[in-house]
């Protein structure tokens, strides 16, 4: 597949895991932001290690554990913070599993028709957060595939050939550029993890002028 792995020749590369709850909030943010600066946005898919669940306190807790305990906490008040401010829905938010064939749909989709990726990646979240599928779910993301470009049966022929090979040589790739959190920004060949960056970004995007938006 042409260019998957072109992250320096875009102007901005956004990572998801779509079993990440902060990736799913940071996907509409991103698209907005795209649409409203005028630029196309490269969607790549990305495997991290999944959300921890705060441990439950006990007498010998040191510091590190009392840190960790309560950043975790920290991460479930901001999603259940925004996604109720968005309007979405997420359930389990430390499922974990392998999303390897909506992963090798989002490339199919990304290559054979571009302008439906946001939507088969917005549907794809929704129906992931709803408990309605498993992102290992062949069938299903080719059934999606199906409803938005038409395409479900030639995205089963290519998983069953070169689909795999696609999806693992961009892991390997984004693993050598050492990218490892979801949602990650890539601008410029500077990575930024979490979408409180987009102001940095956009700041970036339109020349580095003006005061540092930090």
């Amino acid at each position: 597949m042409t260019g998957v792995s072109a992250i320096t020749s875009s102007q901005l590369s956004v990572l998801l895991d779509i079993r990440q709850p902060l990736a799913y909030l940071a996907l509409r943010p991103s698209a907005a932001f795209a649409s409203e600066l005028g630029i196309e946005i490269n969607w790549l898919p990305l495997t991290t290690p999944p959300l921890r669940r705060p441990s439950n306190p006990a007498p010998q807790d040191d510091r590190g554990i009392r840190h960790r305990r309560s950043r975790a906490e920290a991460i479930v008040r901001e999603i259940e913070t925004y996604s109720a401010i968005q309007g979405i829905v997420l359930r389990e938010y430390y499922r974990d599993g392998d999303a390897g064939a909506v992963n090798q749909g989002w490339l199919f989709v990304r290559e054979r028709h571009p302008e439906r990726l946001v939507a088969f990646l917005s549907e794809a979240f929704r129906a992931y957060w709803a408990l309605e599928w498993e992102p290992s779910d062949e069938a299903a993301v080719a059934a999606l595939i199906d409803s938005l470009c038409q395409d479900g049966a030639e995205f089963l022929t290519w998983s069953a050939h070169e689909g795999p090979a696609t999806a693992a040589s961009l892991a390997d790739e984004l693993r050598g550029r050492g990218l490892t959190g979801s949602p990650c920004y890539v601008i410029e060949d500077e990575v930024f993890l979490g979408r409180q960056h987009l102001p940095m970004i956009q700041w970036i995007l339109q020349g580095r002028n003006g005061s540092v938006p930090i």
